[in-house]
């Protein structure tokens, strides 16, 4: 089968490689569509910190955000799922940790992650193989498109939970990519009326035409404003600016990833309002919750991708993400075109 991988900063390209064997418990995918996120642009031009420090080394798969139909089983595998559209999350836990028997999976300190920690190859590949249990079925009424960002896009979900969020609450969400623009439609849907910020044009525009408030950088009126603040971009201007943000009392969810400490990070500030900071990872148990919002209109994640390319052009795929020029922030490879029709 074919498979892209990554030999070295921006080297990347097409190998065929041995297909994969559903194991005990395991399906085997054909994938139809692969998200490339930030994570991905780190791999691709080398500054990664998974790869500064071991976590991660050339040649690799890459690839975690995906979609795709079972097209096999492994032994004890549900026969239902023969067939089904799904999608999944891409943790590899231990199992036999104090976190894994607590059903803390996400925390697992010997966990792989497909194409992102470990020795897992990623799902960019014509087939690869999951736990069942990994697995969420795709209804009809979502696009593939739309199934293949539930991975990054249930994360958002994650972080709005983890600040609480009600219809009271003054929100501010710092970046208007993927995580971004996901966070604040799901802050909206609860009732709240957040505010955008990002510094590039393109996202100020596609955060104002999805219906939500939208500004290039907070102003001193900001300051120490918010309830709720989602720090969704990694970037180091907007990580110093979220505590700046903050009320007294209020909660702040850091959901981008920075590839380097951060200096000038006002930790007194955070002390001296009583604020409280989350640390969000995945969004393990929060995709069914982001489906049902797709399914009703409260969340569009279609509008979110810019270009689909085909799996003979990856280096095409990661320059145009690697390209701040472009108006939307997903890029999608189509890995399958027999297997990627249905949705839309």
């Amino acid at each position: 089968m074919k498979a892209i991988q990554l030999t070295g900063p921006r080297a990347v390209s097409v190998a065929e490689v041995e297909p994969p064997a559903p194991g005990p418990g395991e399906v085997l995918v054909r994938v139809a569509l692969l998200g490339l996120c930030g994570t991905d642009l780190g791999f691709y031009d080398g500054t990664s910190n998974y790869l500064r420090d071991g976590w991660k080394s050339y040649p690799f798969v890459p690839g975690h955000e995906w979609i795709g139909t079972v097209v096999g089983l492994g032994p004890g595998a549900d026969p239902e799922l023969a067939g089904q559209r799904v999608s999944g999350h891409n943790f590899r836990p231990c199992g036999t940790c104090p976190h894994c028997r607590a059903g803390r999976i996400r925390y697992c300190p010997d966990r792989s992650e497909i194409g992102v920690l470990g020795d897992c190859p990623g799902a960019g590949a014509e087939l690869i193989t999951a736990p069942a249990d990994t697995l969420t079925r795709i209804p009809d009424s979502l696009s593939d498109e739309a199934g293949a960002l539930l991975e990054p896009t249930a994360a958002a979900v994650h972080a709005i939970d983890r600040l609480a969020v009600g219809a009271r609450d003054r929100v501010a969400v710092l970046g208007g990519g993927t995580l971004g623009l996901a966070a604040a439609q799901v802050a909206r849907a609860l009732g709240a009326d957040p505010v955008v910020f990002d510094p590039q044009p393109a996202a100020r525009d596609l955060a104002r035409r999805l219906g939500l408030r939208a500004s290039a950088a907070p102003a001193g009126p900001d300051e120490e404003r918010y309830d709720a603040v989602v720090e969704a971009s990694g970037s180091t201007a907007a990580v110093r600016a979220a505590v700046r943000l903050v009320a007294a009392g209020g909660r702040m969810a850091q959901l981008g990833t920075p590839h380097h400490a951060v200096d000038g990070f006002d930790a007194a500030a955070l002390v001296i309002r009583d604020a409280t900071v989350h640390g969000v990872l995945s969004g393990i148990g929060h995709w069914d919750r982001l489906v049902a919002l797709v399914e009703e209109g409260a969340v569009d994640l279609d509008a979110l991708v810019d270009r689909v390319f085909p799996l003979t052009a990856p280096d095409a795929a990661f320059a145009c993400l690697a390209d701040g020029a472009r108006t939307r922030p997903k890029i999608l490879v189509r890995m399958d075109a027999a297997a990627a029709g249905a949705g839309r």
